[in-house]
């Protein structure tokens, strides 16, 4: 069974936390262009690998965070960002109401690169000094390998594998009439370009990964990528049951 905290009462939360369930799912992403799919894309995706894990281990999942650091794509419009201090300060702040109400465990499922770096600073933060075991999980990142296998290639920004997963999703979350290659920029090495000249980027020497539209693959693709993040996260938890509790 899948909590949802935001539909739960106080009463239901204190009844439950922590002795029935001590963990809480966080999803995080940011709201930015993403070639022709939706500028939502790196919350849904997370959002849907958060529901399918609370589901699968009885955890509760908390409201996403819909802003993130969005850099290179800030111009393309619908693209919002918030400074790296502001975030956080906001995930700690959150991080420290999860402790007060006697979470033990915290997975932060993140779907944007931009978070990475201040994602793994609160991780550690929180552990230092709240106490709290912290996995931030970047799901494209653990989940190459089922691009891979399911796709023949790499992924990349707004690529196949971001794209075929909101494509699973929802099909109306991305329109392939709206895709030209021109909105693809192959990654120059030893380049650091603001504003990135592109939606869709690609980050091997290959030019590999322009978005599949397809959405019976892109099912599969999300099924596989919920499995791999699953099974992740099961390992993590039975490593901080043997050696840390």
């Amino acid at each position: 069974m899948a909590y949802k905290l935001e539909r739960m009462l106080w009463q239901q939360v204190r009844d439950t936390v922590p002795d029935m369930i001590d963990t809480v799912v966080l999803p995080i992403g940011t709201i930015e262009a993403h070639g022709a799919a939706c500028l939502g894309t790196d919350v849904f995706i997370p959002e849907d690998i958060s529901e399918f894990v609370c589901d699968k281990f009885n955890f509760i999942k908390a409201p996403p965070i819909w802003y993130g650091i969005t850099k290179s794509l800030l111009d393309y419009p619908g693209s919002l960002t918030v400074e790296p201090e502001t975030l956080k300060n906001y995930v700690m702040e959150l991080l420290k109401s999860f402790q007060r109400h006697d979470f033990k465990k915290v997975i932060i499922m993140n779907g944007h690169g931009g978070n990475n770096s201040v994602l793994k600073e609160c991780a550690s933060e929180a552990f230092r000094v709240m106490r709290l075991k912290v996995a931030v999980i970047h799901w494209w990142i653990m989940c190459s390998e089922v691009t891979r296998e399911v796709y023949g290639m790499e992924g990349g920004h707004a690529g196949i594998d971001e794209t075929g997963y909101v494509v699973a999703l929802d099909p109306s979350l991305a329109d392939k009439k709206r895709y030209r290659r021109n909105l693809v920029y192959e990654n120059v090495t030893g380049s650091d370009v603001y504003p990135v000249p592109g939606t869709v980027l690609l980050y091997n020497e290959k030019g590999e990964g322009e978005p599949d539209f397809d959405h019976e693959k892109g099912v599969v693709f999300a099924e596989k990528v919920k499995e791999k993040v699953a099974n992740a996260i099961k390992y993590i938890m039975d490593r901080w049951k043997a050696n840390l509790e």
